[in-house]
């Protein structure tokens, strides 16, 4: 989490060093060739599949789906692009990135007192992203905008290492080739000195499931089959040069401008994507020093989110703003895992879990600076509270194609849990009362007690302790409605 704060720190420190230095915007500025630098944070959920292999799947059938497991790093990007101005309002342009990422998934289990150690690590590492955009000027310095395209991934083998009382060994589990796929997002950018420009943007890519290959070399494929298929969300921020096209033509004015100051109390409505990687935490609870076993699973959520906002801000000189709010979100990011087993196709059983993060409440408050009388870069903390649905375990026995046996039972029990976030974004008015905000948010909920199997075995939470660690990052866009707004000296025209 200090990593995240300190990256957008710099990052917003970069944007208001640079509009120390703006001058009026020409309305060629988003036309020509661009350069940027940036970097960000990326969660995935990678989908597992393994099934029967060859040699034995004419008499047995099983598969076991895992939907997911999560994963999370940062990464360092370059990007170029070109923008062409296609009439009024509307930009469309081209683009290439390449992210030096490492957005690892790590599962772990060990004992201090065998001194055991085990890890299975799987990384997506670098990114290639090739698409095109499409924009509108909702002010002659903030284009909001749309990104599509092609994406290419490679990564790291999953690999496994084993520590037992001081030696150690590993090797490859499954060999895992490179993924294709494709991109979709949707971001701001704004214009804040010559020629540069702060871009920020959430971006969901979708790659292909590869063929694992299982122990390779080992011939264990003819007997176990497998799949990997990530899908990552990075939120993404950048700091780019435009040269433009040459011209100094005036800018665009067709807008009205923005004569009224951002103190006073606003109210918003919204939605956005979120993904989370929630870590199962197991653990004894002997009174003996040293863990008799330990083990952390990270599973993967995603989902969309609607959620309504109010606040109020307050401008305390020509170029800060200071405000308060409260978010309550409604979002289901859902987690499930499967699993089938079929004998000469007689008889089958089927089980399979489900979970999900759900109703967010966030209270906290933000600190902005004006790039621009009407474009407003902003970093946001406060507290957070969501809630962890029951685990629930369904299972099922048929027999020539009927339904035999059936039944459930709630594996994890649920809980609001409690944590704070850090987020920025750009807030940019569209006139006196409304205005448009993008905003990426990274919520860390800590460590909190959950019980295992609180129904039917109660009585196991004396021996195992159970934990959920959730972390979870949301893009978000609302439009919002802000009231009294009042003449300010401090705000200028559009130029």
């Amino acid at each position: 989490m200090k990593k995240i704060f300190a990256g957008l720190l710099v990052a917003s420190s970069a944007a208001v060093s640079a509009s120390a230095f703006a001058t009026p915007a020409s309305a060629n500025d988003w036309e020509g060739i661009s350069l940027g630098v940036g970097g960000g944070y990326g969660m995935t959920k990678n989908d597992l599949n393994l099934g029967t292999g060859p040699a034995i799947s004419s008499f047995i059938d099983a598969n076991i789906g895992i939907n997911g497991f999560g994963g999370s790093g940062g990464f360092a990007t370059l990007s170029a692009g070109y923008d062409h101005v296609l009439f009024g309002p509307l930009v469309v342009g081209a683009f290439i990135d390449y992210d030096f990422s490492d957005i690892s998934t790590n599962i772990g289990a060990g004992s201090e007192l065998g001194e055991i150690d085990a890890n299975i690590k799987f990384k997506i590492e670098n990114q290639l992203s090739i698409g095109g955009r499409i924009g509108y000027l909702i002010a002659p310095t903030t284009l909001f905008f749309s990104t599509f395209g092609y994406a290419h991934a490679e990564s790291s083998d999953i690999k496994a290492n084993l520590n037992i009382g001081g030696g150690s060994g590993g090797g490859t589990l499954a060999g895992v080739g490179s993924f294709d796929g494709y991109f979709l997002g949707g971001g701001v950018e704004t214009l804040i000195s010559n020629g540069f420009s702060i871009k920020a943007e959430y971006r969901y890519t979708s790659l292909q499931a590869e063929r694992l290959d299982i122990l390779p070399g080992s011939g264990a494929d003819e007997f176990i089959t497998g799949s990997i298929k990530p899908q990552i969300q990075t939120g993404r921020i950048s700091l780019n040069y435009r040269f433009g096209d040459g011209k100094t033509e005036a800018p665009d004015d067709s807008i009205p401008p923005v004569t009224s100051s951002w103190t006073g109390a606003y109210l918003g409505v919204g939605g956005g994507y979120g993904v989370a990687k929630n870590t199962l935490e197991l653990s004894d609870r002997s009174s003996e020093p040293g863990s008799i076993f330990s083990a952390g699973i990270p599973f993967g959520h995603d989902g969309g989110i609607l959620f309504a906002t109010a606040g109020y801000d307050y401008q305390i000189s020509p170029r800060f703003v200071i405000g308060a709010f409260g978010d309550a979100d409604y979002s289901h990011l859902k987690q499930s895992n499967s699993l089938s087993f079929a004998i000469d196709e007689d008889a089958e059983i089927r089980a399979g879990t489900k979970t999900q993060l759900k109703n967010m409440l966030m209270v906290g408050g933000r600190i902005g600076y004006l790039a621009r009388p009407d474009t407003l870069l902003f970093l946001s903390g406060g507290y957070a509270n969501v809630e962890a649905d029951d685990t629930n375990l369904a299972l099922g026995i048929s027999v020539d194609g009927e339904t035999v046996a059936g039944g459930g039972t709630t594996l994890i029990s649920g809980r609001r849990l409690s944590g704070g976030f850090i987020g920025g974004g750009i807030e940019t008015r569209l006139n006196d009362s409304l205005s448009l905000k993008a905003e990426y948010r990274y919520i860390d909920l800590g460590s909190e007690t959950v019980k295992l199997l609180p129904n039917d075995l109660p009585e196991i939470n004396e021996i195992v302790s159970t934990k959920f660690d959730p972390e979870i990052q949301t893009g978000r866009l609302s439009i919002n409605y802000r009231f009294g707004a009042t003449p300010s000296e401090s705000a200028a025209p559009l130029k």
